[in-house]
């Protein structure tokens, strides 16, 4: 299974900092460690010692926090200013301790679906950027008439734009299972376990 954990949200209702014209966003890369000495081996690796994500086993995962920073100010109307949302994500992904005791079919096979997995999580990241630039955009077009409403509207979208891209995420996560079952290397470790 590969997955993506929810985003974790911080709706500052009292908002500082800077403006940027699109979501800020840092992206780290951690791993847990794999060994085995075939492709049945490693997918079993996985099994046991990939990430929890919503209760379930992953062989990847993806996990975002959120910041909406910023300013309102009142004039006849209320508005944001310098508004803008910072993400952080942190992508895990298998490593394998020692790559060369493969046999060379099942090192290739391994490595094109270590960096499907890699696209896959990176896929999670570019929804949740472009659901973040959506809402951003929409909040610094809010103008009300006190900055309490513009603070409840800002409020208001966020929570929909949450909604909104966990469908898009278990959207893709649904499209991406097929692929995921007929990767070459997935179905070599299911072809080997069903020949013994």
């Amino acid at each position: 299974m590969i997955a993506y954990s929810k985003i974790a949200a911080a709706l500052l209702c009292v908002f500082s900092g800077a403006a940027l014209a699109k979501p800020a966003e840092t992206t780290k890369y951690t791993y847990y460690t794999i060994s085995g000495a075939t492709a049945h081996e490693v997918y079993r690796a996985m099994q046991r010692r990939g990430p929890m994500v919503n209760g379930a086993k992953a062989y990847a995962s993806m996990a975002a926090t959120a910041a909406q920073k910023g300013k309102l100010l009142q004039g006849s109307s209320c508005k944001f200013v310098d508004y803008r949302i910072e993400l952080d994500f942190v992508i895990k992904l298998p490593r394998i301790s020692n790559e060369k005791i493969l046999p060379a079919a099942d090192r290739s096979h391994w490595r094109q679906f270590s960096a499907f997995l890699k696209q896959h999580e990176e896929t999670h990241r570019r929804i949740w950027l472009g659901c973040a630039a959506d809402v951003e955009r929409q909040v610094k077009a809010i103008k009300a008439r006190s900055c309490e409403d513009a603070s409840r509207k800002a409020a208001q979208l966020w929570e929909r734009m949450q909604a909104a891209c966990d469908r898009k995420h278990k959207a893709f996560d649904a499209a991406e299972q097929h692929r995921l079952m007929t990767h070459p290397f997935v179905k070599l470790v299911f072809r080997r376990a069903a020949a013994n």
